[in-house]
């Protein structure tokens, strides 16, 4: 059973990681306009990353000092989540359709406008791939990272 104070910080860690989730699919589909997937999705990452350990180490985890010890088990376990995830981004994508979804505004006169479209198999992908990370990262930092002795 989960216990009030896990509850908790399992919601703050929620919160903070679906901010960091709009961070790096946001930073992620800039990018792979201009350059390889597995490339943007990197900088997406790292991007996330660095507003994701501010916010939970403060906010989730309520750690107040400067410790370099935290920081290199933090950033051991980001770079064990971050290849999990490019690697997911990139075996998802790999395997799922190339769909794309589509509207349209069909009139009757038979003219078609465009209202919006975006690749369906990117948007499972990075889905796929923060759910990846987000149950390596929970575990990671509440096990390891961020302990109790440590504040």
């Amino acid at each position: 059973m989960i216990t009030s104070k896990t509850y908790i910080a399992l919601t703050k860690f929620g919160i903070v990681g679906g901010l960091s989730f709009v961070i790096d699919i946001s930073v992620y589909y800039f990018l792979s306009q201009f350059l390889p997937t597995s490339i943007a999705k990197s900088i997406g990452i790292l991007v996330a990353t660095y507003v994701n350990y501010q916010l939970n180490k403060y906010w989730t985890w309520g750690q107040k000092g400067r410790d370099k010890g935290r920081l290199v088990k933090y950033l051991a376990l980001y770079a064990v989540s971050g290849i999990t995830n490019v690697g997911t981004n990139e075996l998802l994508l790999h395997y799922l359709p190339n769909a794309e979804f589509s509207m349209n505004l069909i009139f009757p006169s038979n003219d078609v406008k465009h209202l919006l479209s975006f690749k369906v198999d990117k948007i499972v992908a990075v889905l796929g791939a923060t759910l990846m990370g987000m149950v390596i990262n929970f575990l990671g930092q509440k096990l390891w990272v961020f302990t109790e002795k440590d504040k």
